[in-house]
């Protein structure tokens, strides 16, 4: 029974072909058992395969999910998950067992309305995989860990997300571009594919279910529990979101973000000197106050080393008001954000007009 390190695997692709397992460059029959060792143990290697035959049949072989997924999906073993939450890297035994109770009270929540939706729009939730809604609900457990009131004001009414088996279902919705936040539903809307997206390299990679629910935030009024028009702010920046108001975040996200766009309009006017700091996001993110948000939302739980460095002030504002510097969570950044949005800049292309707005005070 051949033994696999499930940390040096648990991010790699399941992908099936001819009754075996291609997994990691090798090859395994239906008929073997794999030890994973505690606390996951032995798993039939069909077990497997028929979790991959079952994407390859429901999302028409358009998503691979990764090999932790399809174990928590086995097994329900917590620890399988890990690889999809970074917070847990800090969190002490006590903490990483209360994050898996939050994750999973989230999960059921009745008003964290997920679906699955097919093409003609055909509602197939019902076949959505257990590993899927867990996955959602962390991502939720992550942002919230330390904010648990926030989180119970945003789901003190239903919240949609709408999960999509293609790209063609994606389209039949009204979906535009992988992934979007629609106002007028007030619903995210993304590919299921998407989901497993960034979790195949080195690191935690590109999260656009983050960017998504970044835009459903600045989306939401705290104050009166409902979905609104986009503020560029998220839940607790307001004066009047009540009790959840962080006065100290919302004065260094109001200085911090006044940086962002000066830094920006320097290079857009060609005011800038090469050694002046660069903006941290890409110039689409500049292009009104909610696409800040949202990336920059990204961007807090994916290159935190860089954004403290070069903007404390509104690297700090996220952190007062989730409640954790996410710098903990990580040994390095994701470099692909840091380089690709830093290659821009020096690129001696001229951004575009920014659109964004920042408050007085």
């Amino acid at each position: 029974m051949p033994t696999l390190n499930f940390s040096t695997y648990r991010n790699r692709p399941l992908k099936i072909l001819n009754y075996q397992l291609d997994f990691a460059n090798r090859q395994f029959l239906f008929s073997e058992v794999l030890d994973f060792e505690p606390p996951f143990g032995s798993i039939q290697v069909s077990a497997l395969g028929q979790a991959g035959e079952r994407y390859n049949r429901l999302f028409n072989k358009t998503c691979a999910p990764q090999l932790a997924a399809v174990i928590f999906g086995l097994t329900e073993q917590p620890r399988a998950l890990d690889w999809y939450f970074p917070i847990v890297n800090f969190l002490t035994p006590a903490e990483i067992e209360r994050f898996d109770q939050f994750r999973a009270s989230i999960a059921e929540q009745v008003n964290f309305d997920l679906h699955l939706v097919a093409e003609g729009q055909t509602d197939l939730t019902s076949f959505l995989p257990l590993e899927v809604r867990q996955i959602i609900a962390g991502h939720l457990a992550e942002i919230f860990f330390f904010r648990p009131d926030i989180l119970e004001r945003f789901l003190s009414a239903p919240r949609h997300i709408l999960l999509y088996t293609t790209p063609q279902a994606f389209k039949d919705d009204g979906g535009e571009a992988g992934g979007t936040y629609q106002a007028d539903r007030q619903c995210v809307q993304l590919v299921l594919s998407r989901v497993f997206e960034g979790y195949s390299g080195g690191t935690p990679g590109v999260a656009p279910f983050l960017h998504e629910f970044g835009h459903m935030l600045d989306h939401f009024d705290a104050g009166s529990g409902r979905m609104g028009s986009s503020a560029g702010l998220l839940p607790g920046l307001r004066v009047s979101d009540g009790p959840l108001y962080t006065p100290q975040a919302r004065a260094l996200f109001i200085k911090g973000k006044r940086l962002e766009r000066d830094r920006y309009q320097a290079r857009y006017l060609g005011l800038a000197n090469p050694s002046d700091p660069l903006p941290i996001g890409h110039p689409y993110v500049f292009q009104n106050d909610t696409e800040f948000i949202a990336g920059y939302f990204e961007m807090f739980f994916r290159n935190p080393h860089y954004f403290a460095q070069l903007n404390p002030d509104l690297f700090n504002a996220f952190a007062e008001l989730l409640g954790y510097d996410t710098r903990r969570a990580w040994k390095e950044d994701f470099a692909f954000y840091v380089n690709g949005n830093r290659q821009f800049y020096r690129s001696g292309e001229r951004p575009w007009r920014h659109g964004l707005t920042v408050p007085d005070s």
